[in-house]
Formats: C-alpha cells, sequence, structure tokens
C-alpha cells in the first residue's frame, strides 16, 4: 500500500539527492552538504523579505549550494555541478506534483495536475494565462516569474534557466512517446529576455485515433 496519495505526494528528500550528486564530483561531499545546511538558516535571513517562506524552502538550498560552490569551483563548474543536481531533483518533486505515481499518466491528468500544481505550489504567485485547452494542445503563458526576480535580485540570473530546463524535463517525460512540449520557438522565456513564457503541451494523435 502507497504511503502517498493524490492528496499527498511523494516528497524528494533533498539533502539525501544532493549528496549522492556531490559525491561524484567534489571532495569531502558530506562535510560540504552540511556546512552548507548548517549555515542555510543565515542565508535566508539575507534574502528578500517580501518573499513568501514557501518559496524561500523550495529555492533556498540550491542556490546556497551555488554560492558556495562558485567559491570552491568557479562559476561554470558550480554551474554545471548544480544543474546536475536541480535536474533530477526538480523532475523529482515535479512527478510528485503530477501525482504520476498516484494517478493514471494521461493527457488529461497532466493538465489537471499542472494547474492543481500551479494553484497550490510554488508558481502560484506566478501569472498564468491559458491560451489554448484542447484534446491535442495545451498552450499557456507565465507573465512573471518568481525564479527569475528571486535570482537576479540576488545576483545569479542563470539560475533561473535550470527551472526551465525541470519544466522540459517534466513535459517531455510524463508520456514521452505522446507528448512533446515545446515554447513556440527559441528565446521564449523571461530568463531570455522574454516579456513572459511560452508553454505548449501538444499530444500527438496515435494511428488508431486517426
Amino acid at each position: 500500500m502507497l504511503k502517498t496519495s493524490v492528496d499527498q505526494p511523494g516528497k524528494a528528500n533533498k539533502a539525501l539527492m544532493a549528496l549522492g550528486i556531490l559525491q561524484g564530483y567534489i571532495k569531502n561531499p558530506l562535510w560540504f552538504l552540511l556546512s552548507t545546511l548548517l549555515t542555510l538558516p543565515k542565508f535566508k535571513k539575507q534574502l528578500p523579505k517580501d518573499l513568501p517562506k514557501e518559496f524561500i524552502e523550495v529555492t533556498a538550498l540550491q542556490t546556497w549550494m551555488y554560492i558556495r560552490l562558485k567559491k570552491r569551483v568557479g562559476q561554470k563548474t558550480a554551474y554545471e555541478i548544480v544543474r546536475a543536481i536541480v535536474l533530477p531533483l526538480g523532475l523529482d518533486i515535479q512527478q510528485g506534483n503530477f501525482r504520476n505515481v498516484e494517478a493514471p499518466r494521461t493527457f488529461d491528468n497532466l493538465i489537471t495536475y499542472q494547474q492543481r500544481t500551479n494553484r497550490e505550489g510554488p508558481t502560484r504567485w506566478n501569472k498564468m494565462e491559458i491560451i489554448e485547452q484542447s484534446d491535442y494542445k495545451y498552450e499557456f503563458r507565465v507573465h512573471n516569474c518568481m525564479f527569475n526576480e528571486l535570482y537576479t535580485q540576488i545576483g545569479t540570473p542563470e539560475l533561473t534557466k535550470l527551472m526551465c530546463e525541470v519544466d522540459n524535463a517534466i513535459f517531455n517525460t510524463y508520456l514521452p512517446e505522446e507528448v512533446t512540449f515545446h515554447r513556440n520557438g527559441i528565446g521564449n522565456r523571461i530568463a531570455d529576455g522574454a516579456s513572459i513564457c511560452h508553454f505548449v503541451i501538444e499530444r500527438h494523435q496515435k494511428h488508431n485515433e486517426i
């Protein structure tokens, strides 16, 4: 019997997942992670005061880890290490949000749980506009990005694109033989300087449906 349900989705252990990846790239990964966790509360206090507490909890660990890694291995390598952490961790979190284990993976459920996540999760502070919702296409736009606002304020805007890559990962693996996710071309993200973020999820017809 599952310990999770549709109303209580699974949640990843961020610290353990981060440790598993860190040990492949840096010396003394356990000490680095422990010292990051011990100094994390102080870092959180330095973040903008107007940010919702839940949003800080979602973003603080990987952000502080990145800042500390930059001092140790330089920005380029630190970014790639944190990317290696954020993508599988973000995918795991989103699989919980989309109830991959607790509910059938269907195009309708993809839309249902994306919208529920947008109402209940950290993206609820973004303004989402649904452009089209049909049996074969789900398109929406986001008019502001809390991740971009945070990362820009603290001088690490490059981290916003990692959040975008998590979108690519979850939408393109939810129903990989049936659904394709794209953004109506390149450069259509707030992280790229656009005014809005484009999200287009298309379900391809099967031969027996044609």
